[in-house]
């Protein structure tokens, strides 16, 4: 059976926050909660879970800027992405879950770890961007914002820059990830910046929770899986031997497979 994937908005203080929601909600249940990559949306996650639906309820939510929710004002920040999550998880009454975050998703979901470790029991991060110096001083300076042309040029560099992530995409998610960047606007590279100042290996060694991090072969940040894991306290590694950059949508099979036995209920958050 297909899954019912509903799409809905959560009012909070900082305004109204779009996700979308599958499966069925059991109090006594820890849902798992996905947060995307940038300048996706939560529609990156609906293969995943039409593979996922029947094991969980799930919470898939927009980040600000992107997607249905609104950008917030002043600088972007993954802490304040963070607190814009968490403010939607409560009014969800949200106050146990498992979380997963793919790329900047995964910064913001180890940001909510980090500050609210009795939030999250168990993590886990796809392609985290555990970045090194050297990948910094050549990702920073190729991260600017879309210059508007009269003769539409900016839409062929916005889609050669998608296609050239995974040149094996499927046309249509090539295409849906393009107008994904072209909305977000300025906020596409304000996201990426304020990952580039997250401290994200030093959060990664504070956090005390379980955590699982994970990349395919053709990752543009594969190079940041052994250090990601190498920060944890509590890790597990997944190498996939194939996915790239989209492989939530590419290959919802494998990261289902990897996060079914990983989020499984233990004594401490009282599931059986």
């Amino acid at each position: 059976m297909d899954p019912i994937i509903t799409k809905a908005y959560v009012p909070t203080e900082h305004g109204q926050i779009h996700g979308r929601f599958a499966g069925r909600r059991d109090r006594g249940k820890l849902p798992l909660v996905l947060l995307h990559q940038t300048a996706s949306s939560s529609v990156m996650f609906e293969d995943l879970m039409a593979e996922l639906h029947q094991d969980y309820w799930l919470v898939a939510l927009d980040t600000p800027g992107f997607g249905g929710t609104a950008a917030l004002p002043g600088k972007a920040s993954v802490a304040g992405y963070a607190a814009v999550i968490m403010a939607a998880l409560e009014r969800l009454e949200i106050d146990t879950c498992w979380l997963f975050g793919h790329h900047s998703g995964a910064s913001i979901a180890t940001q909510i770890a980090y500050e609210r470790p009795a939030l999250v029991t168990k993590l886990a991060l796809s392609g985290p961007p555990c970045l090194s110096e050297a990948q910094l001083t050549k990702l920073v300076p190729s991260v600017c914002p879309v210059a508007l042309e009269p003769d539409g040029a900016h839409l062929m560099a916005v889609w050669d820059r998608i296609r050239s992530k995974d040149p094996t995409a499927p046309l249509a998610l090539s295409h849906r990830e393009a107008v994904l960047n072209l909305h977000a606007g300025v906020r596409y590279p304000e996201a990426y910046h304020a990952v580039f100042e997250h401290d994200l290996p030093g959060q990664l060694a504070a956090l005390e929770q379980p955590t699982l991090v994970m990349a395919g072969a053709q990752d543009t940040i594969r190079a940041s899986l052994e250090p990601a894991y190498e920060a944890l306290q509590h890790g597990e590694m997944i190498a996939f031997d194939t996915g790239g950059t989209y492989i939530c949508d590419s290959h919802p099979e494998l990261v289902a497979g990897a996060l079914r036995p990983f989020f499984q209920p233990d004594a401490a958050e009282g599931g059986a």
